[in-house]
């Protein structure tokens, strides 16, 4: 059974609850906590889950990815 790791991601763009629920909706499957506050967006990625393709994701939606790292 793999386990999920968790990831954080500095996000720019996040300016509303509107940008929040985009996020929150569209990376469902990653069970996504964004901090509007701080920009920052933590999600449970799968082991076979790239970090570069939620990356892509969130530019797709319009927002800018600025660094992703392991989250503690």
């Amino acid at each position: 059974m793999s386990e999920n790791k968790k990831m954080k991601f500095i996000v720019s763009g996040i300016k509303c609850g509107g940008c929040v629920s985009k996020i929150e909706n569209n990376l469902s499957d990653y069970h996504p906590v964004v901090d509007k506050e701080v920009g920052e967006v933590i999600v449970e990625l799968a082991t076979e889950t790239r970090p570069i393709e939620v990356k892509k994701k969130l530019e797709e939606l319009g927002f800018g990815v600025q660094s992703f790292s392991k989250a503690e």
